[in-house]
């Protein structure tokens, strides 16, 4: 394992089209999910330390990285060209994943800072070694996709992160992912406690719920184009973030046309 050191950002707004060109997955919408909640955390927990399990080519480390303040430390783990021990782990990393080293994260990071964050080598869970224990506001996993590493990563979390910290899982949905989805919706039968949802990510927390639910719901409100609604999941309020309805444009001078007769199936029933 090895360590860089950590780095200070100076400008408080995410350079989001710098962001934009390092390759990954990372959709606008939670782009600034990220930034809001990260800001929130600074304000409401007096700071904390910020970590990243799993980073690819640092396109959301760049996002967290920019909001590190003077004091707090940002962890970054990931196994580069180290070689899974599971045979399924090593098989997804070499069929998509295989141009991530150590060397190209650190190079696309650095095109948005000027200095690294604190860099671990090895497997997802073990950043608890190497990272302070209960001091984390934001801690982000986005790791390996086995059920038994995401068992791992939810508990390196757990003792990672303060009072009120917030935890953030990628592909908690996804069909090629359903070890994450079950390892995380396990945790919520324990003390895992989901606010919200997105497409692709689930933001969590191991305390009370009300205070992001409610800090979301109000950005929402007052950003005017991002759409929310509340549903209950297992007796607890959950948001879902979504994107605003596609309007339907009216071609101009087209007819108006007559509903077409019922057509025959060919399929005849018994």
């Amino acid at each position: 394992m090895t360590e860089t050191p950590a780095q200070t950002p100076q400008d408080p707004r995410p350079p989001y089209r710098q962001i934009d060109d390092i390759p990954g997955w990372f959709m606008r919408m939670d782009m600034e999910v990220f930034d809001q909640l990260l800001r929130q955390t600074e304000a409401r927990l007096g700071g904390g330390d910020l970590a990243e399990l799993g980073v690819y080519l640092g396109k959301s480390a760049a996002l967290i990285g920019w909001h590190q303040r003077p004091g707090e430390t940002f962890t970054v783990v990931d196994l580069f060209e180290q070689e899974a021990t599971a045979e399924e782990n090593r098989a997804e990393n070499e069929d998509q994943y295989a141009e991530l080293s150590q060397e190209a994260f650190e190079k696309y990071y650095l095109t948005v800072h000027d200095t690294l964050p604190v860099v671990v080598r090895g497997p997802s869970a073990s950043i608890v070694d190497r990272a302070p224990h209960g001091t984390h506001r934001f801690v982000h996993i986005d790791a390996s996709h086995l059920y038994e590493h995401v068992v791992e990563d939810i508990a390196a979390a757990r003792t990672l992160l303060k009072p009120g910290g917030v935890v953030v899982f990628d592909d908690y949905r996804a069909p090629h992912t359903p070890g994450v989805a079950a390892a995380v919706w396990q945790a919520t039968t324990q003390d895992l406690r989901p606010f919200a949802v997105t497409m692709n990510k689930l933001y969590a927390t191991f305390d009370e719920t009300e205070p992001w639910l409610d800090v979301l719901t109000q950005w929402i409100d007052e950003r005017e184009f991002w759409r929310q609604e509340v549903q209950q999941v297992a007796g607890r309020p959950l948001l879902r973030v979504r994107r605003p309805p596609k309007k339907r444009q009216p071609q101009a001078g087209a007819a108006r046309r007559e509903p077409e007769p019922a057509r025959k199936s060919w399929w005849r029933r018994g």
